[in-house]
């Protein structure tokens, strides 16, 4: 099954399309910045107005290396913006793709 592409923003990194789009959270009422791989290989999900900013990690892979299907949660190495920019999300592809420096929080 594909991934709805209309109404959300398309970016590609290192030759991969990825969707981003903010969205409400469902079970709060809190924000989400979702960046979601066109192959779903990585899908990451950054609350936004977070005090200490992290990544939840969905997909299948996360900085290149296998996931077990269970969500993860990582701090991120930087903070996060007021407004979310193509060159934001550019890094958290980055960072969940290449990097290796993930700090895990329960």
């Amino acid at each position: 099954m594909g991934i709805r592409k209309k109404g959300r923003r398309k970016i590609v990194c290192s030759d991969k399309l990825y969707i981003w789009y903010v969205d409400l959270d469902y079970d709060s009422p809190e924000y989400l910045l979702n960046i979601v791989a066109e192959d779903k290989s990585l899908i990451l999900t950054c609350p936004l107005n977070e005090e200490y900013p992290y990544i939840v990690s969905k997909g299948k892979v996360f900085q290149n290396q296998n996931m077990d299907g269970v969500y993860h949660r990582y701090l991120l190495p930087f903070d996060v913006p007021k407004s979310i920019t193509p060159k934001f999300v550019a890094a958290l592809i980055q960072w969940g793709t290449q990097e290796k420096d993930a700090r895990e929080v329960s």
